[in-house]
């Protein structure tokens, strides 16, 4: 067996054994296993194990072990283990040339059930999200998952398996006995929670995990960590605030009685918006029938989204004043940054700087605003918004 080279900058592959052993210690159920290193020592792995076994290639190189030979299943002796050693050696280097493969992964083959996928990924605007759904070797074709941002709950997880359509396998389908929900619930859980609360870990997938009437079995796993020199620094990515999704509450910074003007349709737009609307302008007593601020620190009580119509040169003080607010959103609709030269893209660092020192999330500058069906939330022109559905 060969030794990995890799880039000292890029994610480290745990090892399959290293992830197997993670995932035991966070309680997650997976099967008794070993790594060999020879045919022989594949044999007695097996029959220390008992039959029958399942052998996979481990290998950095290798992300989808079955198109390149590196799975067997079914082995029921120690002959056919070794045998199974070499067959997977042989078939992976012709298939993957180059190929490191650091052992031979022996485990206790499981029983059929149902295979869903868990994983999880650093996205670099919203932190890190979890994705779960319909796994196996048919996953790329079937796309049936579902994905939060973290941090998640026992309802989110909940919610997140009713969206795929395996569900319906899960709840049982055509006489077939309905699956442990309940533990798929809580391992998503465990994952999510290792997850979040590791900043070393940059992405992970379980597929697949098994789920049976009774229990569930992580089969294989994939876990990357992140590795960073001190020269480069590691960025934290704060978890979103739900509010930044469903927000309680809404600011028109710009708002004008001026049907002409956007602070105007904005505005009218919000007028439908189930929590209260504050419209921000200092020349203005009452707009559309509500009281109007001159400063959004003005705003009395909790503000969560900021919708910003203004001319570019005032949205910095804007934006601290936000900030200073605990505002989780600002919408940016004025124009005036990047696209209109370097003034603009200065501009543009700026309130990019604002956002972060404030752990604010920002849509745009120079945007047509966003559209919330389920929170009937509508910052655009468009006067109708679409009606609540399951895209998101």
């Amino acid at each position: 067996m060969k030794e990995e080279k890799r880039d000292s900058g890029s994610p480290r592959l745990l090892t399959e054994q290293e992830g197997m052993e993670l995932l035991a210690r966070a309680k997650i159920p997976v099967p008794e296993h070993g790594i060999a290193s020879s045919p022989d020592e594949a044999g007695e792995i097996a029959g220390s194990i008992g039959f029958p076994v399942v052998m996979k290639v481990v290998s950095p190189q290798v992300v989808h072990k079955s198109d390149a030979g590196g799975v067997v299943t079914g082995i029921r002796s120690v002959g056919e283990a070794r045998e199974a050693f070499s067959r997977i050696s042989r078939a992976v280097m012709e298939k993957v040339p180059g190929a490191i493969i650091t052992g031979i992964m022996v485990e206790k083959e499981c029983p059929p059930g149902f295979e869903i996928i868990v994983g999880g990924k650093t996205d670099p605007a919203f932190g890190k999200v979890i994705t779960l759904g319909t796994g196996g070797t048919l996953v790329e074709f079937l796309r049936d998952v579902s994905i939060r941002v973290l941090p998640i709950d026992r309802a989110g997880v909940s919610e997140m398996i009713d969206e795929t359509r395996g569900s319906r396998i899960i709840q049982g389908f055509r006489g077939s006995p309905a699956l442990d929900k309940g533990v798929l619930v809580e391992t998503v859980l465990r994952l999510a929670h290792l997850f979040e609360h590791n900043s070393d870990w940059h992405e992970f997938d379980i597929n697949p995990l098994i789920l049976y009437p009774h229990g569930c079995v992580a089969v294989d796993a994939r876990i990357y960590l992140s590795v960073r020199s001190e020269k480069e620094g590691i960025v934290q990515i704060p978890s979103p605030d739900p509010a930044i999704f469903s927000p309680r509450s809404v600011a028109v910074i710009g708002a004008s009685s001026d049907p002409r003007k956007i602070g105007y349709v904005v505005l009218r737009n919000l007028l439908q918006f189930p929590g209260p609307v504050y419209p921000v302008n200092p020349k203005s007593p009452e707009i559309l029938g509500k009281t109007a601020y001159s400063r959004v620190t003005e705003i009395p009580g909790d503000l969560d989204a900021a919708v910003i119509a203004i001319p570019a040169p005032a949205v910095p003080e804007v934006l601290r004043q936000c900030t200073e607010k605990g505002v989780k959103l600002a919408i940016i609709l004025s124009s005036g940054f990047r696209e209109s030269g370097d003034e603009g893209a200065a501009l543009e660092k700026e309130i990019l700087e604002i956002a972060r020192a404030g752990e604010m999330r920002i849509v745009g500058p120079n945007c047509l605003g966003i559209i919330v069906p389920h929170a009937n939330l509508n910052t655009t022109f468009d006067p109708v918004s679409p009606m609540n559905g399951h895209i998101g």
